[in-house]
């Protein structure tokens, strides 16, 4: 009545305090708490805009870096390319360059070389070879596989000739763009057209120019794949700003290409800008390579980068809208526990109301509240102890009937009988009665004798004499094996703690089915604790009867219900009487595979 009426006083009070105080503190600071945030939220997105913007231009330009880087390479692959004639060990293609005739087995020779190395590259779409001597061409494309000849060819007052023979390194590169006219004999546009002019060491004459036209099929594959998302092209234009590739084929003759670069400072190998194409918006990011050779310049759609700045207010105005609700939340939760001592004051009573007296409510502090919950715990500790009380006088009263029972037994004309009965047993030659009866009288010996407390090897004995009895009973379906460790045997547990658990076993084992069974007695040490296991591959419980068994343990009024597990209950009772809860039950049950229960004791 008393912890009822206290409850009730303590949710009154609860509701008062939290439904005033939390209240005001929450319509107060949520307002203000949602302007600061939303504040905060414009300005870090006008900031985030402009970062976003720099950020997206500098991300672009590292990536043009390493498409010139890559271009730089590819060019350095062909250059390399272009001098095979020279690696030709015997030197006879370099020989025959200079002749102004030669017999059918030497041209053969040279058009077997211009095959060869057409073959080895795919993305060569043609390769030509003019020798000034003769003013011969021999050319081969992917159209016409063969070498074929041109007698009498026109080339050395054509500018790409001049350019090779006299330009730095040898070299000229033609971007395809530079003439409208200027394709292939399969008629497909290429990339460019690399010459390479052969010339004689000694005295610098060319020899011959090899022209290596490249379609796309490279340069594709490193770019588009890795550096470009839907919308971007990306476009690369020599020193004089004529292109040399787009990703897009369709911007190939565009006229806005042509002044592209017009606004931007000479020599700059970086910079951004916007341009219009084809009714287009465009943000236009370009590098430079280092040699101020080639230009690289992405192509990026505004609507793209328009696109992420919608991501961002989006993503700005749901983080408002989240950080609004947590900060609420937040609040309600700091609302909540400034005031929550008393509610938590008042589940400590439900809990007590519950039959648990073991709980006690922590408030901190040295309020009334803090009082109130210390006036509190005083209170449940009383109870506790009342509690306490009771069960000992229970289980002293027990054990006084228990010991009135025995005090009515004269034990040692039992013992006399059963010595006369087991010596006619023997003299009548049955040795195995006698057995039994001597068992029999050991086991009444040692459950009448005084003494709580034996030890592990005692324990043992009485349980052999026990099984010894059982094995008549029960004959070959009864099996036992007994392990004790070295070190436990004179550990002193609980009398009949150990016959408690096997007797269990072949109660609820043995005389419940006809099949045979193995109980198994195992006693060792380890982890600071003695553990004595009883098992056996018996029925075994299912998890529901096993979820009950364990209620049933920890339940406070089992004195009130003997009839249920009392052995178990009241084993796991005096463990705690005697060791509170350093010692413990572990029961372990699978259907159809048995049941193991562990007595645990602290080993000091």
């Amino acid at each position: 009545m008393m912890l009822e009426q206290l409850k009730r006083m303590t949710g009154r009070i609860t509701g008062i305090v939290t439904g005033k105080l939390a209240n005001k503190l929450i319509l107060i600071l949520s307002p203000s708490v949602a302007v600061f945030i939303i504040l905060l939220i414009f300005i870090s997105y006008t900031r985030t805009t402009e970062t976003l913007k720099n950020d997206f231009v500098e991300n672009n330009k590292s990536i043009l870096k390493l498409v010139i880087q890559n271009f730089d390479n590819y060019i350095e692959q062909v250059d390399e390319f272009s001098l095979t004639p020279r690696m030709d060990v015997s030197g006879k293609f370099m020989k025959l360059l200079p002749l102004d005739d030669y017999d059918y087995e030497s041209d053969n020779y040279i058009d077997e070389q211009i095959v060869n190395m057409f073959n080895i590259r795919q993305d060569v779409e043609e390769m030509r070879l003019y020798i000034p001597s003769g003013s011969k061409e021999k050319y081969i494309s992917r159209t016409f596989p063969k070498v074929r000849n041109n007698i009498n060819a026109d080339f050395k007052s054509e500018a790409w000739y001049r350019q090779a023979i006299q330009g730095r390194y040898y070299r000229w590169i033609e971007p395809s763009s530079q003439s409208t006219e200027h394709q292939t004999s399969s008629g497909k546009r290429v990339l460019f057209t690399f010459y390479r002019a052969l010339i004689n060491i000694s005295d610098q004459r060319p020899l011959g120019v090899i022209a290596i036209s490249l379609n796309h099929t490279q340069i594709n594959r490193m770019i588009r794949r890795e550096y470009t998302q839907n919308g971007e092209i990306i476009c690369i234009f020599d020193k004089n700003n004529k292109a040399m590739y787009f990703s897009d084929n369709g911007l190939e003759g565009n006229p806005t290409f042509g002044g592209l670069f017009q606004n931007e400072k000479e020599g700059s190998v970086a910079g951004d800008f916007n341009i219009k194409i084809d009714s287009n918006n465009y943000l236009a990011v370009y590098t430079a390579s280092d040699n101020l050779e080639w230009k690289a310049v992405k192509l990026i759609p505004l609507d793209m980068l328009n696109e992420k700045v919608r991501e961002t207010r989006n993503i700005s105005i749901i983080l408002a809208i989240l950080f609004i609700v947590i900060f609420t939340l937040l609040i309600i939760f700091v609302s909540n526990l400034i005031t929550g001592s008393l509610r938590s004051l008042s589940r400590q009573m439900d809990k007590v109301g519950g039959g648990n007296f073991k709980t006690k409510a922590y408030v901190r502090g040295d309020d009334e509240i803090a009082h109130l919950a210390q006036k509190f715990n005083y209170m449940v500790e009383q109870v506790d102890g009342l509690v306490n009380e009771k069960y000992i006088a229970q289980i002293n009263e027990k054990t006084a009937r228990l010991k009135a029972l025995e005090a009515q037994i004269n034990p040692h004309f039992i013992y006399n009988a059963l010595q006369a009965i087991s010596a006619k047993a023997v003299i009548g030659g049955m040795k195995d009665i006698s057995r039994m009866i001597e068992a029999l009288a050991y086991n009444l010996r040692y459950c009448i004798k005084g003494g709580d407390m034996v030890m592990v090897s005692n324990e043992i004995a009485h349980i052999e004499n026990f099984l010894i009895l059982h094995k008549a009973r029960f004959e070959d379906r009864l099996s036992v094996e007994i392990l004790v460790e070295e070190g436990t045997q004179d550990i002193v547990v609980p009398k009949l703690s150990i016959h408690t658990l096997v007797e269990n076993s072949i109660k609820h084992c043995l005389e419940m089915m006809t099949d045979s069974i193995l109980i198994r007695i195992h006693a060792y040490a380890g982890d600071g604790n003695i553990t004595i296991s009883v098992s056996d591959d018996g029925p075994g419980m299912t998890p529901e009867r096993l979820e009950q068994v364990l209620g049933e343990l920890e339940d406070p009024r089992w004195l009130e219900k003997p009839e249920e597990s009392i052995g178990l209950k009241n084993l796991n009772a005096r463990l705690k009487l005697l060791y509170g809860n350093d010692a413990f039950l572990v029961i372990k049950s699978s259907p159809n595979v048995g049941t193991e229960i562990k007595i645990v004791l602290p080993s000091k």
